[in-house]
């Protein structure tokens, strides 16, 4: 309980600013966006704050310093208002997570009894920031400013207080996402640290350049501190109207497909005479069908990621932005990153095996008996001479941060790996980066949509294995993506000079990828672990010397989508 005299902005004053530095631990680790929870806060404290009154409620705009017992140093935003008596307890009941900590204002007339909370719960508060934005003003405070800017776009959204529903974004895991009816939504970014967040500055190029499936910026809210780097804050996007993230659509395509290709009559198909044949003929033409449906959409998906590699790779004044060949430095540390990322990776693994279920012990044991190949085979770049250019890639492309409008994708989420520094995050990559991350996210639906059906008892009752099926589903999907990507990209100035060269990278790159997340797995879903475990098998036991063309770019003939239901040769079958 906070008690202060006369305003309830007082609080962020001496000596009441001590009180809610003590509340604001519980708070933090109660919050879904905050990213220490495996460490513990030794202190919290406000290093800046600003006082936002464009309306009422007036709100404070909070940095806070999290220092921890393991060492380091976090920064968060925190928007804090207040609210008492009747919308108080609306608060505590709708936003419990919200809530900061109790206040008592004492005023001569009598006790105000409120709360402190999260001010993006506030629908007004919600608007301020956007507002602040088209102002393109500043807000001074002890330490520093708030910007606003604004592209023209902001005029033509038209987004103004109460012209539109406000609503906070649930789905969201490291940030705030604040959607405002069909017009906007804006992102406020939880763990900042200076410099421009990567995706404020994509969106302004993509914006600039006229890229039409992404998101438009709209604009902006940045912290400049003396002569360093501004620190965005928020950014605001046109709201693209959709079905959901491809990753759902996937999975609903994927059921469909599971549930033709197990039917009865496609059971039938390999014991029935000829005479009886051609009734499940039909059902396995239904089951292509249900398959073709995706093949077509990875390859419009592959078409859309080399639109916009194609666009962030154009040649460019701005340093950040202009492509970059493959130096022998850069090479050799990249090679020797995914090394010791692998090396830990295996060590953990070595290290959790006897915990794992049997059948992840035996796939455990046969990537730890491949220790060496995989090493070798991550070190390979650098023995090649690569003509691939470096440039600005999405950073963490998968499934999940794909709209899918109905008829076609728009691509989000530009930020990268939010666990990354920002530094990493804004340097440009090898655009394959993304394409491993994709294709490792297709092999994750794949088996995704299997462990959904085996958690059904009726489904998984009148279901065969459909693992060969799943494995099938994923080759042709990933074929189609990648041809559709080089029929777009396969020629242009960053992409690899030879089939040789593309095959080598991508090998490499979801090879790196798939240790990865058996990291992740190890550490948060064990029984999980035998995707990337399978996934890291598939990339040993391919010769990268033997990999089949994935298509020149010019046309199809690399995938035949009418494969599924028998082998098809493609990268890291």
């Amino acid at each position: 309980m906070i008690t202060i005299h006369d305003n309830w902005e007082e609080a962020f004053a001496p000596p009441s600013r001590a009180d809610l530095e003590a509340l604001l631990p519980a708070f933090l680790t109660a919050s879904r966006w905050f990213g220490g929870k495996a460490k513990t806060i030794r202190s919290a404290t406000l290093s800046d704050v600003l006082h936002v009154d464009m309306g009422k409620p007036s709100m404070m705009l909070c940095f806070v310093e999290v220092c921890y017992d393991e060492g380091g140093m976090d920064r968060y935003t925190v928007p804090i208002t207040a609210a008492f008596e009747t919308e108080a307890d609306r608060i505590k009941r709708d936003h419990a997570n919200a809530v900061i900590g109790a206040l008592r204002v004492v005023l001569p007339q009598g006790i105000h009894a409120g709360v402190l909370y999260d001010a993006m719960w506030n629908e007004d508060c919600a608007y301020t920031l956007l507002t602040s934005m088209g102002r393109r003003g500043q807000v001074a405070g002890s330490s520093g400013a708030l910007v606003g800017s604004a592209t023209k776009i902001f005029d033509e959204a038209a987004v103004r207080p109460h012209t539109a529903p406000v609503s906070v974004m649930k789905a969201e895991q490291s940030n705030t996402s604040v959607k405002f009816g069909d017009r906007v939504i804006m992102k406020l970014y939880r763990r900042v640290e200076p410099g421009v967040n990567p995706e404020l500055e994509i969106g302004r190029i993509l914006t600039a350049r006229g890229f039409r499936h992404s998101p438009s910026l709209v604009g902006a809210l940045e912290y400049r501190h003396g002569r360093d780097e501004p620190t965005t804050l928020a950014l605001a996007q046109t709201f693209v109207a959709n079905q959901g993230n491809a990753w759902e659509y996937t999975l609903s395509q994927l059921s469909r497909y599971f549930e033709m290709v197990s039917s009865p009559d496609q059971n039938r198909i390999a014991s029935e005479p000829p005479a009886v044949e051609r009734p499940s003929l039909n059902a396995q033409a239904a089951a292509t069908d249900a398959s073709l449906g995706f093949v077509d959409a990875a390859r419009l998906l592959g078409q859309r990621t080399g639109e916009l590699h194609i666009v962030l790779g154009q040649s460019s004044a701005d340093p950040a932005f202009a492509p970059e060949p493959c130096s022998a430095s850069f090479l050799q540390s990249r090679g020797e990153a995914m090394q010791r990322s692998a090396s830990d990776a295996l060590a953990l693994l070595r290290n959790r095996l006897p915990a794992l279920a049997a059948s992840n012990q035996e796939l455990g044991q046969k990537v730890l008996a491949q220790e060496r190949s995989i090493l070798d085979r991550l070190g390979v770049m650098d023995r090649e001479p690569i003509t691939a250019l470096r440039i600005r890639c999405h950073g963490d492309y998968h499934l999940g941060q794909v709209l899918y409008t109905g008829q076609d994708f728009a691509i989000i989420d530009y930020e990268g790996e939010p666990a990354k520094p920002l530094a990493e995050r804004r340097a440009k990559h090898l655009p394959i980066v993304d394409l491993a991350g994709m294709i490792r996210s297709f092999h994750y639906a794949a088996h995704a949509a299997l462990r959904q059906r085996r958690d059904h008892p009726a489904i998984a009752r009148r279901s065969q294995n459909l693992a060969p099926e799943a494995d099938q589903w994923y080759r042709s999907a990933r074929a189609a993506f990648l041809n559709g990507y080089r029929a777009v990209a396969g020629e242009a100035p960053f992409a690899s000079q030879s089939d040789f060269e593309f095959n080598l990278l991508l090998d490499v790159h979801v090879l790196d990828k798939a240790l990865y997340e058996l990291t992740y797995e190890l550490n948060n879903r064990p029984d999980w672990v035998s995707l990337p475990l399978t996934g890291i098998l598939h990339c040993v036991d391919t010769s990268t010397s033997g990999i089949p063309d994935v298509g020149t770019g010019r046309g199809d003939e690399a995938c035949d989508p009418c494969a599924i239901g028998r082998p098809t040769d493609e990268v890291n079958q």
